[in-house]
């Protein structure tokens, strides 16, 4: 392959992934006019995506805020992201009763991540009396564990969640 078709290659994958990102952007934007959400403000230094869009694009970004269906709430670090939504996964009597069965059945490599105390965990965050999880994890495997491991497995729609996040 010469440098001209591999500059063309490579001018056909950052198109693609440039459009791939408007494409869900735009979707996520569509689907809240249909459904008649409030429409936030997001400054112009912020972007907000679905938080099932995926762990990774949020590595190394600070979180402003998170939507929870309509619910807006300021957040400043990505423990309390985990903190709302588990809160409010709480505040339903069916996920309430999913997520206190998972207690003690939620485990990582060396420590426990949903449990009924603390103990053995470096930085736990207290969601009730009697339910806590770890979060000492970087931002990406923070994410995947509340989506993958915990919200996933009790049927929550990860989809109605969405994160602002500052892009400066």
């Amino acid at each position: 392959m010469n440098i001209l078709q591999e500059i063309e290659a490579m001018r056909k994958r950052m198109i693609q992934e440039v459009n791939t990102e408007f494409d869900i952007l735009i979707e996520h934007l569509t689907k809240e006019e249909n459904a008649g959400m409030p429409k936030e403000t997001v400054s112009p230094y912020e972007m907000k995506y679905p938080l099932s869009a995926g762990a990774a694009i949020f590595k190394g970004k600070k979180p402003t805020g998170v939507m929870i269906g309509n619910k807006n709430v300021s957040i400043r670090t990505w423990k309390q992201l985990v903190e709302v939504v588990l809160q409010h996964c709480m505040a339903s009597p069916v996920y309430r009763e999913r997520l206190l069965a998972l207690a003690g059945n939620v485990s990582g490599k060396k420590r426990t991540l949903l449990a009924e105390t603390d103990e053995g965990m470096r930085s736990p965050i207290h969601i009730r009396e009697n339910l806590f999880m770890e979060t000492h994890y970087d931002t990406q495997t923070l994410l995947n564990i509340l989506m993958h491991r915990l919200l996933i497995p009790i049927g929550y729609d990860v989809g109605s969640i969405s994160v602002t996040i500052r892009n400066v």
